[in-house]
């Protein structure tokens, strides 16, 4: 990067959402609602009392974040229990309005359950030293809790999430294996397998594998195609 380079389109992320206790598809519910007020903002959709609303049905969040309804729905219900979101039902087969709601200091403090870490100064050399790489600077750390944060969506994150599949290639954390567990069932595990013995036999690799599988699956309902079922019994032949 210099420093003219465009920035590829990005959602915002609150830091306080690092720290927050809750699950991460809710995480990233938040983060498409609060972008997607920017569009509410710019079309100037307020109610009379002056409050900014969003309208966004969840087939159209599911979408946008690769998960199921079902998980949307959860995120959406975690979200007003926590007091970032509220929703207004507006009659039958009317969609709702979503009002997303920013914490104040309070707030924070009680989604985190712990105080922020604080960005402190990097401990950089004077001028004339050598100049010290950024990895090896001194940065205040962010303290991430592996049970709240995917692993496949940080860099550097992967090799926290247990290694599964045969070959011990899919990484998945226990928040996307849940997931799956509600979206797919038991055929979650033989997708698992299926995507394991394909990047150990080409090579290639994926950079979410929760996404991947998520994908093969609705491709395989739209092709009305399921995954056979390899098990079998001892003495008996594939």
């Amino acid at each position: 990067m210099t420093k003219d380079t465009k920035l590829p389109p990005y959602l915002p992320y609150p830091r306080f959402l690092l720290e927050a206790d809750m699950a991460q598809a809710a995480k990233l519910v938040y983060m498409v609602l609060l972008d997607r007020a920017t569009l509410s903002q710019a079309n100037g959709w307020t109610d009379e009392g002056g409050r900014l609303y969003l309208v966004f049905p969840i087939e159209e969040i599911a979408n946008a974040i690769d998960r199921s309804p079902m998980t949307v729905k959860n995120a959406l219900a975690e979200l007003e229990t926590a007091g970032l979101i509220e929703r207004q039902r507006r009659g039958f087969s009317a969609p709702n309005h979503i009002y997303v709601k920013i914490p104040d200091g309070q707030d924070i403090v009680r989604l985190t359950d712990k105080k922020l870490s604080v960005i402190g100064k990097e401990t950089c050399p004077s001028d004339g030293k050598k100049t010290v790489p950024m990895m090896d600077r001194k940065l205040s750390p962010n303290h991430l809790s592996n049970n709240n944060l995917s692993i496949n969506h940080l860099k550097g994150e992967r090799t926290r999430a247990p290694a599964r599949g045969r070959y011990q290639n899919v990484f998945l954390s226990d928040t996307e294996i849940a997931e799956l567990q509600a979206e797919l069932s038991d055929l979650w595990q033989q997708y698992v397998e299926k995507l394991s013995e394909y990047m150990a036999s080409t090579g290639k690799t994926y950079q979410n594998h929760a996404a991947t599988i998520r994908r093969w699956a609705a491709e395989d309902r739209r092709k009305g195609k399921s995954i056979p079922n390899y098990t079998y019994e001892e003495g008996e032949s594939l």
